[in-house]
This record gives C-alpha cells, structure tokens and sequence, in this order.
C-alpha cells in the first residue's frame, strides 16, 4: 500500500471521529427537543401563553433564514451540495463558520418541529469537517474528494447507526461510481463515527417491532399484495417528489414578505404540534408508537399519511436546514400499517402482522423517491436488526424501483442539485478546469499527450509532476501525476464520472 493511501485512510479516520463528536450531540440534541416538545404540547396553560410560545417560533424562523442567506451553501438537506462538493461545481469557503451555523440551524428548526430529518445536516457536516480536515492534512484535491465522501458517510452513519448502508449510500447516489478507495474510505469513517452513536444510543426501540412472516397468506396472495403495495408506494413517492419540487418553487418566487412567509409555517406547526405532536420533526417517536398500535382506524391513519406528507414538502420549501430521509422513511411505515390494516379488514392478515409491512414500506418509498433501492435495504436492515426481512423487503423495493422506471420518477437528489445551479448553467459557454489524479490501473497512464482520447469538448491543460507544472510539448503521462482536464461548464456533471473513469482516481 502505497504511503499516500495510508495518510489518505489515516484522514478518513480523523474524519468519521471527529463527524461522530459533532453529529452525535446533534442527534442527542433533537431527541431532547422531542422530550420538550411532548411536555410543552401536553401541558394545559392559559390562553396568553400559545401567541408567546409561537412568537418565540417565529423569532427563531427569522435567525434560521439569516443564518441561511448569510450562509446559502447550509441550506436544506446539504446532501446535493456534498455532490456539488465533490464534482468542484461548489467550494466550502468557510467550512467552520458553516458547520457551527448549520448545527445551530438544524437543531434550532427542527427541534421547534419542522418536519424534517436529522440525516441532510449530519451528512453535510460531515463534509464541512472533511474540509477542515482536508486543510490540516494537507489533503491535495483528489485526497480531499475522497475526504467528502468519508465526511458524508461518516455524517449519514451516525444519524442511523448504519455504516454499512452509508457506504453504500455513498456508493450508489452520491458518488455513482464504485471504486475501492471510495469503498474503504466511506467505510472506515462511518465505522468509527457509527461506534461513537451507538455508544450514546444503546436502545433499539426498532427491534421490538413485530416482523414475522405472515404464514396465514398463501404465496399468491402475497405476489399479489406485494404488488399493489408497490404501486401504491410508487405513486406516494411520484407525489412526494412533485410537491416537493412545487413547493420549493413556489416558495422561493412568492412575494410574500418573508417574515410572514414564516410565520405562516410557524403556525402550522405549533397547531400541528398541539393536535399531533408526534408528526412534527421526523416523527420517528411516532412512527414507534404505531409499531406497537394494533387499534388505529384506517381514515385516520389516511389523515396523517397526507398531513406528515404536505407538512414536509412545506417545511423543506423553506430551505432551513434539514434532510427527508426520516419523514420518508415515517411516511412508508404509516402506508405498510394502512395496507396491513386494509389486508388485517379483508381477513387475509392477522393482526400482529402490521409490523411486516411498516418495515417493508419504510424500505421501498425511500427507493421509490430516492431511487437508491440498495441502500434502501441495507439502511432499514441494519436499522431495525431485521435481517429476516431481506427477502420481502428485496422483492417489493425490487417490484417498486421497477413500476419508478416504467412511470419515470425521477431520483428526487438529482432534481434537487439541478436547482442549486445557476438557471442558464446549461446554455453557458464557460469553461472550467477540474483536476484528476492518475492512479496505477488507469487508462491514462504510460499515454503520451498525442494519445490520448478524452470525451468531446475536453482536453488537458496541463500536467503537475512532484509540485512542478510540465511543459513539454511531447509526455507520457505516469502514476501520480495530476492531470487539469478543462471542459465546459455546462458538462461537468454529465463527463465528471467519465473522466474519473479513465483516470481511475
């Protein structure tokens, strides 16, 4: 192994130590907030004190969108920005100062009970603390992508508990491409930042949840149950992501001053959090209860499917800092536990069966809407301990990921990161230089620069060997050195994966 892959591993390592020391206390930090919220909420008080507490809320609304136009790169779940991050189409400038002010924005929204999930600022402060680290190891610019994905990965395990899920979610959306030092350095940072969460949270209320197999159903029924589970599913995630974009939309161009604009969310919430406590924030708390609920009527259950998922295509409108992951994965659990009732009603399902297939809809709305049907698996697997459950959750995330294609459901990141760039990025005649390091393996290496294919619009712009620029006009290109391949702007995204291809970086 070579001396650079050691001091590469040994960052990664720093890396997912010091992400788990900073989104721990970041999760902790929410679940204490439930704790609060429960108690402030179940609490009789006087008629004055309702505007008080929601005039706090809004206060707190208007700090979070100052700290997020003072800091735009903290916005939202942070998860499209890592992509952007890694790509070189974004630059943390100020990684401190956007790690502090994305806790304190995390923390601060959702714990006041915007619905939204703790797993986007977890993974983007895991990218913020990969720069740091970055610029304390001397990280050169191909060490620092793989930093980011350790930092991201180190950032989503520790939100879950699951490193084996946020390597592999690392893999399969953000990098897209599969490599051995994405692999290993993914892994080594989620390990380490996983361990540190599941020293501070040693209870798995997941696995009390009932998952037997329903033995009652023959294999036809089941083929068919599966299947119009998955098309249900499929068309909530559709739903899902077109509000979510619409909303988003429409948020960002109305002209409604935004003090109000908030407000109006504020008191959304504070009503939702007094009549149902349990959907505002992730709603993971609720999603338990009604693990262990037999006696819950279908209109209702209907009901909060619907509220839980207009709220948190609302609440991410707002750009305050926040991910999906967790209302996703409440959202497919509350629909598993409506399509149990609705088999439990018809006489083809037992009761004590619902539990099957809250963890099998938890698992195939994140692959409908994320479109990561891998992850999805691994991520509720290693969750819930469940193992059981790999079977029926392959097949109908499977059946799920195949009705998204055919009805063409976008993958709900990639539409998020094209809203990031500029809205003429795609006519621009800009171009950009990304630099890329050739490994061993790569297709590059012993070429002479008049050998040398790159994909239309592309060429190197020159060559650094040991710190010095090459100028000559004829070179073979060797392990090691670093190549800045210019290209248009407008192709950075659709060539990024192609040329890290050849480079084999």
């Amino acid at each position: 192994m070579k001396f650079s892959h050691v001091k590469l591993y040994l960052l990664c390592i720093v890396v997912g130590g010091m992400t788990g020391l900073i989104t721990v206390p970041f999760r902790y930090l929410l679940v204490k907030s439930s704790d609060l919220r429960d108690i402030l909420f179940s609490s009789s008080y006087s008629w004055w004190f309702h505007p008080v507490i929601i005039t706090i809320m809004w206060i707190t609304g208007i700090a979070i969108w100052y700290l997020v136009k003072k800091y735009p790169i903290i916005s939202g779940s942070g998860i499209p920005q890592i992509e952007g991050a890694i790509f070189g189409r974004f630059q943390f400038i100020h990684p401190l100062k956007a790690l502090i002010a994305k806790f304190i924005g995390g923390v601060a929204g959702i714990g006041m009970g915007f619905s939204l999930g703790r797993e986007g600022p977890s993974v983007q402060m895991g990218g913020f603390i990969a720069k740091l680290i970055g610029k304390w190891g001397k990280a050169n610019i191909s060490e620092q992508r793989y930093l980011y994905t350790g930092g991201a990965s180190a950032g989503l395990s520790s939100a879950f508990t699951a490193p084996l899920a946020s390597t592999i979610f690392i893999i399969e959306e953000v990098e897209k491409f599969d490599s051995v030092k994405i692999a290993i350095s993914s892994l080594l940072a989620a390990i380490i930042s996983g361990w540190i969460a599941s020293q501070i949270f040693t209870v798995n209320s997941y696995t009390l949840i009932n998952t037997a197999y329903p033995d009652e159903m023959n294999i036809g029924e089941i083929a068919i149950a599966f299947i119009l589970f998955s098309t249900l599913l499929t068309i909530i995630g559709k739903t899902f992501n077109y509000l979510l974009l619409r909303f988003q939309k429409q948020y960002r161009g109305s002209r409604i001053p935004v003090s109000i604009r908030i407000l109006g969310i504020i008191i959304v919430t504070y009503i939702l959090g007094y009549f149902f406590s349990g959907l505002v924030a992730g709603g993971e708390k609720f999603l338990l209860k009604e693990a262990n609920a037999i006696h819950t009527e279908m209109g209702i259950l209907v009901i909060l499917i619907i509220i839980k998922l207009l709220f948190t295509t609302l609440c991410y409108a707002t750009g305050f800092p926040g991910g999906i992951f967790l209302p996703l994965l409440v959202i497919g659990g509350l629909t598993g536990k409506l399509f149990a009732l609705l088999l439990i009603r018809i006489e083809i399902l037992s009761p004590e069966h619902f539990g099957f297939f809250m963890l099998i809809g938890m698992s195939a709305l994140f692959a409908a809407v994320v479109r990561s049907p891998i992850t999805g698996i691994i991520l509720i697997l290693e969750m819930t301990q469940k193992f059981n459950m790999l079977i029926p959750i392959t097949v109908v995330v499977g059946i799920t990921y195949f009705i998204s294609e055919i009805w063409k459901v976008k993958p709900i990141y990639d539409q998020l990161y094209k809203n990031l760039l500029p809205a003429n990025y795609s006519q621009s005649d800009e171009r950009i230089t990304i630099p890329f390091e050739i490994n061993t393996e790569s297709y590059l290496a012993g070429r002479t620069n008049k050998t040398i294919n790159l994909p239309y619009g592309c060429h190197i712009e020159n060559v650094i060997r040991n710190n010095e620029c090459i100028s000559n006009k004829n070179y073979s290109l060797k392990p090691g050195d670093q190549i800045n391949i210019s290209l248009y702007s407008k192709d950075l995204e659709k060539l990024y994966r192609s040329l890290r291809n050849i480079t084999n970086e």
